[in-house]
């Protein structure tokens, strides 16, 4: 039997089913051939038999699916002789892709500069990079970027940050995590600083094209400056991550933020921001231009409590 379908419009189309992801129904119709549905306009459903269907709660079940303008879902599970009825919110998907156990590797490493000789004498280095091992129910993340530069001989920027995180999946979207960070600022009297800490993570979309979560946990944080007291604390933290990719992906937007509040002083806040765009010029090779902002609400005596910078980088990600 034919599979049919019928939008809020009142539109009816008949054909087969190929599968239900990220709120996208595809359907095969003989007349327009595969065309992309958004399932909020389906109103009702019949498919052929044999449609897997996966529930937000990560139960699968194998059948013919009827959809009523009720927002009733049936699954007939035929010579089981079983039958389920759920509601059009309870599905995740329809036809998912077979589970790949196997890591699969992204990363990227962008490198900026300017060598000044002559009237002036001006020298500026960033070098950041990352490195994502991805399992369904693993990631393990290692971050590091690098900023100096000196103007006349003098230091006018001298920084370094590190990051090593472990994400345990629970679910599709809810995980665990525990991370590990180091940075240090001569600029800013600050020697070393190290956060240690764990939480909970939501990730909300993980395709192709966009990428978005949000972090909440507890760390430790430890502060070693050169001339001011050194500080230790407990902290609240959050973190957003954000990538979207526009014109058939050729511009890359991406926006981070990262923000830590101590447990004994809410005053004592760090934040720290990172937006830019990378384009691609050849395969995998892109120029980005991003702004760095950190925030100290309560810095060192005569250090600035906000420092950014503007930085152009040409990199390599895969």
């Amino acid at each position: 039997m034919a599979a049919s379908v019928v939008l809020e419009n009142g539109d009816r189309l008949t054909g087969e089913v190929i599968k239900l992801s990220d709120n996208i129904l595809t359907f095969k119709s003989p007349l327009y051939g595969e065309v992309e549905l958004p399932w909020k306009k389906v109103t009702e459903l019949i498919s052929d038999d044999g449609v897997i269907v996966q529930l937000k709660n990560g139960n699968t079940a194998k059948g013919r699916v009827a959809l009523s303008a009720q927002g009733d879902l049936t699954i007939d599970q035929g010579n089981l002789g079983q039958s389920s009825t759920l509601t059009k919110a309870d599905v995740a998907l329809f036809n998912p892709p077979p589970v790949d156990n196997s890591v699969k590797y992204s990363g990227r490493a962008n490198l900026g500069g300017v060598f000044n000789r002559g009237n002036s004498e001006d020298d500026a280095l960033n070098f950041d990079t990352q490195f994502i091992a991805r399992t369904p129910g693993n990631r393990y993340t290692v971050e590091a970027e690098v900023n100096e530069a000196d103007s006349a001989g003098i230091t006018t920027t001298s920084n370094r940050y590190l990051l090593t995180q472990y994400d345990a999946f629970l679910s599709e979207k809810d995980y665990l995590f525990v991370n590990a960070k180091a940075e240090q600022d001569k600029l800013a009297d600050l020697n070393l600083r190290t956060s240690l800490g764990g939480g909970y993570g939501y990730q909300f979309l993980e395709t192709d094209i966009v990428k978005l979560s949000t972090e909440y946990g507890l760390a430790y944080i430890n502060e070693d400056y050169e001339i001011a007291p050194d500080e230790s604390f407990p902290s609240l933290s959050f973190g957003l991550d954000y990538e979207r990719k526009f014109w058939k992906k050729k511009l890359v937007f991406f926006n981070n933020y990262d923000l830590s509040v101590s447990l004994e002083d809410t005053a004592d806040a760090l934040f720290g921001t990172k937006v830019g765009v990378r384009v691609p010029i050849v395969e995998n090779v892109n120029v980005a231009t991003q702004v760095n902002l950190d925030y100290d609400n309560m810095p060192p005596p005569g250090v600035e409590k906000t420092d950014t910078s503007l930085i152009f980088s040409v990199g390599y990600g895969f």
